[in-house]
């Protein structure tokens, strides 16, 4: 074998064809590298979009992890701002209650999660029952005027059913991250 591949490549030399030989064979290596390279380029480019999808889905799974945590914060602590009214009726830290409470659903209100127009107006209700909530709590303080805590631990009762409502949406819709019907 190896005697006939020396022949071979004598004649090629002989015939001074061992030149265009390497040309056609080089440029015959160069147009399958190039294609070779395409086709790894276009590869690399279809994983890069899926790796930049993948990514930016996880980003929206986080965030609306953080809604969700946040949702279940806000409810708790209505439930703590109720149990106060009920222990202390009107005490000095409930204004700042009401506002910290107030600003955490504006917060909310304001994600970047696809909620409804229902969903919005549940949480902007709250937040203007709160804002009216604690004008009336810091009149009540000022003046010493009686509190009507059964009135106001109705309206925050009604107000968490309400939230309620949007947080098992947004916990239903975690795994698909659907658009609010």
């Amino acid at each position: 074998m190896r005697e006939h591949l020396i022949q071979f490549l004598g004649w090629l030399k002989e015939h001074e064809l061992a030149g265009t030989w390497a040309d056609v064979s080089g440029f015959l290596i160069a147009i399958i590298g190039f294609w070779a390279t395409l086709v790894n380029v276009r590869k690399s480019k279809k994983a890069a979009v899926a790796a930049q999808e993948a990514a930016q889905a996880t980003r929206d799974s986080i965030r609306l992890f953080d809604i969700i945590v946040d949702f279940s914060t806000a409810i708790a602590v209505l439930e703590e701002i109720k149990r106060a009214h009920r222990e202390t009726g009107v005490s000095e830290t409930l204004p700042e209650r009401y506002s910290a409470i107030r600003k955490q659903l504006i917060i909310l209100k304001g994600s970047s999660v696809s909620l409804s127009d229902d969903h919005l107006a549940v949480i902007q209700n709250a937040i203007a029952n709160l804002s009216t909530m604690e004008d009336h709590i810091e009149r009540a303080l000022a003046t010493k005027a009686p509190f009507p805590v059964a009135k106001y631990n109705s309206l925050i009762s009604r107000d968490i059913d309400k939230l309620v409502d949007v947080f098992t949406y947004l916990k239903a819709n975690q795994e698909g991250y659907d658009e609010p019907s």
